[in-house]
């Protein structure tokens, strides 16, 4: 550890001195020990030394949050418009282990609003592009990719363990899943949904009696009229943001801010409208 110290140098953030290491010194470090890249960030941060890539984030996090972001696990469910904004945030704030999941391959329509998805990965699986990219953004993120459907089968192997479930699919027995996840294994869970301009957020803790059936009431199906809407990429980037802004709050230990109400976005106005969930009892 004493090798490691002698790597860091001093900066001056704020009105703070922190001891900063760089990428390649860090990376480097980590290969002669044996190391894995996330396993190396992790000694820095526990010995106060932190990777220069988060300086800015130091803004905002404590080195102490930025450490319990490095031991956290995410799971993102779907690596399209939603979980394509999602990932390469996380990944960047230094999530430590992204787990994802994806089926599906990208195709023409999805070069709008996908952050994965350009002319030459058309017809790649998505989460095998997710994976790349987000080890080309962060190193020192450990990535576990599965191109599988989030069913009955798969969901112990997806959500167990996580510290964070993440909504970015576009059908509602996958984000009911997730939800019954969220009771089962005690894990909080960020609900997303985008539609044409539209778009809407919320969280639901695990001891909450509230659930998705407050939102969409009985119907397990997205109406034909969602689907016909489309989404535009910038709506899916703002409540993709807005997700990963709230999964940082919960895997730094701060409180969620749309635990127990819905936020509303309309892209066409402009308009954002935050109301209590319990009042959406009957929506759907």
């Amino acid at each position: 550890m004493d090798q490691l110290s002698s790597l860091a140098h001093a900066e001056q953030i704020g009105d703070t001195t922190i001891r900063v290491v760089e990428d390649t010194a860090l990376l480097s470090w980590a290969e002669s020990r044996g190391l894995a890249p996330w396993d190396a960030q992790l000694r820095a941060l526990e010995e106060g030394i932190l990777p220069a890539r988060y300086s800015k984030n130091v803004w905002a996090l404590g080195l102490e949050e930025q450490l319990r972001l490095a031991r956290a696990t995410a799971f993102v469910c779907g690596c399209g418009g939603l979980g394509g904004t999602i990932l390469q945030l996380l990944a960047r704030a230094g999530v430590g282990h992204l787990r994802f999941c994806d089926s599906d391959t990208f195709a023409f329509s999805n070069l709008n609003r996908q952050w994965f998805s350009c002319t030459d990965t058309l017809g790649r699986p998505k989460a095998a592009v997710a994976a790349a990219v987000c080890r080309r953004i962060n190193p020192f993120v450990r990535v576990t990719a599965l191109q599988v459907t989030l069913d009955e089968s798969t969901l112990h192997e997806l959500a167990a363990g996580a510290h964070v479930l993440i909504d970015a699919v576009d059908n509602l027995p996958a984000r009911f899943l997730m939800d019954r996840a969220r009771r089962d294994y005690g894990i909080p869970f960020i609900h997303g949904a985008v539609a044409g301009w539209l778009g809407q957020l919320t969280t639901f803790l695990p001891e909450s009696p509230l659930g998705l059936e407050h939102i969409y009431g009985e119907r397990r199906e997205r109406h034909a009229s969602e689907q016909a809407l489309g989404v535009l990429g910038p709506t899916a980037a703002v409540i993709g943001s807005l997700q990963a802004l709230e999964a940082i709050r919960v895997l730094a230990g701060r409180p969620p801010a749309h635990a127990g109400r819905l936020l509303y976005f309309d892209g066409e106005s402009g308009m954002m409208h935050v109301v209590p969930l319990d009042s959406q009892a009957s929506a759907g």
